[in-house]
């Protein structure tokens, strides 16, 4: 078992004896850790050792928001808009337990909510509705598990299937959130001419969109043809002219055709279920602005097989919504393949590093970093948080995580962390960057107490 070098007993060292505090795997009551401390303090340095300590067996995430935390053997990828390198959101978990449509759908708006910009309550059912129907158009039904199987495609993929006409390759892949985009730029149009979006109405649909087509072409001819004094070639302004008189008696023909095949009488409520157009269109905008980040396009990340995968995530600090809805959305897929794989009688299997808590932390019981530290134990699932000050991890965090390392605070920390940890204030003045700190262990059979700590002649991990 794992068995990791914190330092020397504090006050123990200062009367000449050297007494270690050791982390034990098979001793603490539960694998999460938290690492407070201001820059320099060391965090990276312990983010290290906890990582290279851990089992051989153990798959560890590393979110790494610095881009500074380097492991020894660890597939490192990239996150930005140049490498195009995301998960798609759309991707189910196929377990009928802990996957399908519906915590798909639920994953992507509390990713979006996760965000300073949350949805309204209408956006909200009108991203629901535009999930679940993009689904429904690849065959995939929340009520039937077996429909979940497909397969996952790359945006090459994809495109190449487009040009090759590979109508039935691309029902056989999941969607994305341009197909999401496309379905809904559609029903966008059917609300603006009250058509239903089926066979009828999106026959009429596009005999319409090829008549406006057709007559802006039109128009910027004959603009061109006044700019020149009224030269230009007549019989090409004939042709489009002509062009323009088929698309416009096809898109009446094809208008008037859903109108005699109209059967049920419930065809214009359909029209109008995404609720109006204003609230559809501002769906939409949120789409695309998500979908140009490029965090969530359908090109898997290279991990390959990789046991210790590294995210580097520097290039989304410019924005921290998307930064959130990045690492909240791929905390729960985590969470969620955790659970399908069943307990692990109390062994560590996978843990997710994530620096910055303060980014990340908050009291919603929602929270996958409260998730994890309230019911992933018994999946094998661990956190280990990093952060400037323990003011920065939630009340559920520092009570449930096994292990708490205070390394040096800021003195404008020392009140609220003292509060928060129920440390004495006086204790926290003897800490010294990369020297002295305090570390609490919930250790099987014993109190759990905050133990000072020298680091000063730490040795290697054993």
């Amino acid at each position: 078992m794992s068995k990791i070098l914190i330092g020397n007993d504090f006050w123990e060292e200062r009367k000449g004896n050297k007494l270690p505090v050791y982390w034990q795997e098979s001793q603490v009551s539960n694998h999460h850790v938290g690492v407070a401390g201001t820059s320099g303090s060391g965090k990276t340095h312990w983010i290290r050792e906890f990582v290279t300590g851990m089992p051989d067996d153990v798959e560890i995430d590393i979110f790494d928001y610095h881009g500074d935390i380097e492991i020894p053997g660890a597939s490192t990828v990239m996150f930005s808009e140049a490498t195009r390198y995301g998960f798609n959101p759309l991707v189910l978990n196929t377990d009928q337990h802990y996957g399908g449509v519906r915590r798909s759908v639920n994953d992507v708006i509390e990713a979006i909510n996760s965000t300073s910009r949350q949805l309204g309550g209408n956006q909200e059912g009108v991203l629901r509705h535009l999930l679940t129907d993009t689904y429904m158009l690849k065959g995939i039904f929340g009520n039937s598990p077996r429909s979940w199987v497909k397969r996952e495609a790359s945006e090459t993929e994809i495109r190449d299937m487009i040009e090759k006409k590979n109508w039935s390759g691309l029902r056989d892949v999941y969607p994305s959130l341009d197909d999401v985009i496309q379905f809904a730029r559609r029903k966008l149009k059917a609300l603006w001419m009250g058509v239903e979006d089926k066979e009828t109405g999106r026959n009429a649909l596009g005999a319409f969109d090829d008549y406006c087509k057709a007559q802006s072409s039109l128009n910027q001819l004959r603009t061109k043809m006044n700019r020149s004094g009224g030269s230009g070639n007549d019989e090409e302004l004939e042709k489009m002219e002509k062009r323009m008189e088929s698309s416009k008696a096809k898109s009446i023909e094809s208008f008037t055709t859903f109108v005699n095949s109209m059967d049920t009488g419930r065809e214009f409520e359909e029209a109008i279920k995404y609720n109006s157009k204003d609230v559809l269109l501002s769906v939409i905008t949120r789409l695309e602005n998500l979908s140009s980040t490029g965090i969530f396009n359908p090109n898997p990340p290279p991990f390959g097989n990789a046991r210790i995968r590294r995210y580097i995530l520097k290039p989304l600090a410019q924005s921290e919504d998307e930064l959130k809805m990045f690492v909240r959305f791929r905390m729960r897929a985590i969470i969620r393949e955790m659970m399908q794989r069943g307990e692990s009688g109390g062994r560590l299997r996978r843990m997710i590093v994530l620096d910055e808590s303060k980014k990340f932390n908050s009291e919603d019981g929602s929270n996958p970093i409260n998730v994890i530290v309230n019911e992933m134990r018994k999946f094998g699932l661990a956190i280990l948080l990093a952060g400037q000050s323990p003011a920065h991890f939630s009340q559920d965090f520092i009570k449930n995580a096994g292990t708490l390392l205070l390394l040096n605070l800021s003195t404008s920390d020392w009140k609220e962390a003292a509060s928060k940890l129920r440390i004495e204030e006086k204790d926290l003045k003897y800490f010294k960057p990369q020297q002295t700190g305090a570390v609490r262990m919930l250790e099987k059979g014993q109190a759990a107490a905050f133990r000072q700590v020298s680091f000063q002649q730490r040795e290697s991990r054993v």
